[in-house]
């Protein structure tokens, strides 16, 4: 396929070199993601790589003719590196006897080889048999290595300390056993360190140049002898650590190769317990929600009240607080079979939460018991969605104590508050209608699929634009997700300021927020879910910003909380800013909610009953 054009002039204060350098940045660290840690070169698609990169697939081919460039780019890159690092490393002990120029050599080849477990892969395992032209490459590689040997062994033969022969035999074979005893290495195939391979590979060399290794140095027997075991629990081990990685970076930002090394094991061994990060991803979600239901449904057995599962699920949300964030966030990345299988966990959770409901509201009907169990639900989890820190006990008695003032909420019959007269969601007053239309576009996809799953393209083609027009708008899909959040937080730092100047005391200012709050998330909840979501996906130093606005905007609310109610502790007005908020961003997506006429006075009264929730005594 023919190259695509880039543009070549300057385009968002960066020229078109900074442009393309970056580009071919991100395509090869989604190569090094996809080829070397995810389901490899032979089963990635065009598509997954641009959308592991964050770029379409016009711009893969500005830079790449076909995946297969880019799998010889990376192959070449690292043998070339390796290849640098070997031959400082030689030049730095030329004075060293050839015993110990030898083991420097072979030592500083496979640390620089496997210090990245995905380079390592793709360089002995991914590029093995791909085409006439790899192999063509991988020749020429082993040739150079060849000749590096070669002219090392040549001047341990000048020095007196071999003797002189063509030693082009033994430095193939050599070459040749260290490239299979890599590519098991790396298939996951062997188990062992870096310093066993060295101390075998040097063995295997001087064995074949009649060098005998120098003795090793008596060590005491072991009264016992000490036998290499695998954990018996490395499958649950690696299930905590891709349950941290993926709660912490998302599941598209992380890969087996990051899991593999949290665990202390290659990623081939990781391989061996599961063959690819879905399956990986199902694991967690389901295991999690298997032990939250285990712990709810003991609590209810025999002749426990139904009620009793509520602080059973609190206490074990607490304990798992990443599954719920998992389900939230890495749902639409099952497979389709874990789908099924995580919707009918759901489900036997949900009916367990209505039939707590109702056993402490048997007065309501069974839509209103149906709102609150969706409510319940968020309390639980609004937990996952920040890092306060209480005592256990403490957090599990204060979301007990929310849980309670939530279903006793009495609902609003027909007298909602007028509607607020706050006007629209913060924008630019410069701003081009299609620019909004964009910004509205890719809103609803990102909050609909997730950020990786969607193309710039697919968001131009929503609205009717496409090629160089729409990069007249924004440069790329990071600069259209940071205009959202950013909106998001214009949003919430206008209307604190103006409910805390239009509020008369401090709890009419606090209404107010939480009326303007679930005013503006009912209006534009594919922001919101953007927002909520999404925002992992920027750039390092954007997510940190938005990070840090957002606690401050949490702490504001949660400082107005305290004037209220100057017994609360930071942390403990924060847990319950945080109730009120995941309560909301959750209800206006949630279409069982969303079809209720009177959500806004309702969403009102719960946010304001968990704000002032009676809490147990300290």
């Amino acid at each position: 396929m023919a190259r695509v054009a880039s543009a070549t002039g300057p385009y968002g204060g960066r020229s078109a070199s900074e442009r393309r350098a970056e580009r071919r940045a991100r395509l090869r660290e989604a190569g090094l993601a996809t080829f070397g840690a995810g389901p490899g070169y032979r089963e990635t698609r065009l598509a997954d790589l641009c959308r592991a990169a964050g770029l379409s697939t016009r711009q893969f081919y500005q830079e790449y003719d076909t995946v297969e460039d880019l799998l010889c780019e990376l192959y070449l890159h690292v043998d070339r590196i390796v290849e640098q690092h070997v031959l400082d490393e030689v030049d730095r002990v030329a004075a060293l006897p050839m015993r110990a120029r030898m083991a420097a050599m072979v030592r500083a080849y496979l640390s620089y080889a496997t210090r990245d477990p995905r380079c390592a892969r793709i360089a002995f395992v991914e590029v093995a048999g791909v085409s006439p032209r790899v192999d063509g490459q991988r020749r020429q590689s082993r040739a150079r290595w060849v000749e590096l040997m070669c002219s090392l062994l040549d001047s341990f033969a000048s020095r007196g300390e071999l003797a002189p022969r063509d030693h082009r035999l033994t430095a193939a074979a050599f070459v040749a056993a260290v490239d299979g005893l890599m590519r098991d290495w790396a298939a996951g195939w062997i188990e062992t360190t870096i310093d066993e391979l060295t101390d075998e590979l040097l063995r295997m060399l001087l064995g074949s140049l009649g060098a005998a290794p120098d003795p090793a140095p008596p060590t005491p027997r072991p009264t016992e002898p000490t036998v290499r075991r695998r954990p018996r629990d490395r499958r649950a081990m690696i299930v905590r650590a891709a349950d941290d990685a993926f709660a912490e970076h998302g599941y598209h930002r992380t890969s087996m190769a990051d899991i593999a090394g949290a665990v202390g094991i290659t990623p081939g061994a990781l391989y061996r317990h599961f063959r690819t990060k879905q399956e990986l991803l199902g694991s967690c979600l389901r295991e999690g929600l298997d032990g939250i239901l285990a712990r709810v449904d003991a609590a209810c057995a025999g002749a426990a009240p139904a009620d009793a599962a509520l602080p059973a699920l609190v206490r074990e949300s607490l304990r798992a607080r990443g599954v719920a964030r998992l389900w939230q966030l890495e749902f639409r990345n099952l497979t389709p079979v874990d789908r099924v299988g995580m919707l009918a966990r759901a489900v036997r959770l949900t009916r367990r939460i209505e039939a707590a409901v109702a056993a402490r509201r048997p007065d309501i009907a069974a839509g209103e018991r149906d709102a609150l169990g969706w409510v319940v639900l968020s309390v639980v989890t609004s937990p996952s969605h920040h890092r306060t820190r209480l005592p256990e006990d403490a957090f599990a008695l204060l979301l007990d104590a929310v849980i309670d003032a939530a279903i006793g909420v009495e609902f609003p019959r027909g007298d909602a508050p007028a509607g607020s007269e706050h006007g629209d969601t913060p924008s630019d007053p410069g701003r081009e209608p299609r620019t909004e239309q964009l910004v509205d576009a890719a809103a609803q996809l990102f909050s609909e699929r997730g950020f990786a799953a969607v193309s710039i393209e697919d968001i131009g083609t929503s609205v009717g634009v496409r090629g160089a027009a729409l990069y007249h708008h924004f440069a790329s899909k990071s600069d259209l997700l940071d205009e959202i959040i950013d909106r998001n937080n214009r949003w919430i730092q206008q209307y604190t300021d103006r409910a805390l100047a239009e509020g008369g005391d401090p709890r009419d200012s606090l209404r107010l927020v939480l009326r303007y709050y679930v005013d503006f998330a009912l209006d534009r909840p594919d922001l919101v879910g953007t927002a909520v979501s999404e925002a992992r996906h920027l750039p390092d130093d954007a997510a940190a910003r938005y990070r840090r606005i957002h606690r401050e905007g949490i702490i504001g609310w949660a400082r107005l909380l305290q004037s209220v109610r100057p017994e609360l502790t930071m942390p403990t007005a924060r847990v319950l800013i945080h109730a009120v908020t995941t309560v909301v961003n959750d209800a206006v997506r949630n279409p069982r909610l969303t079809r209720r006429p009177d959500l806004v006075a309702e969403l009102c009264a719960l946010g304001e009953r968990i704000a002032l929730a009676e809490l147990p005594a300290p």
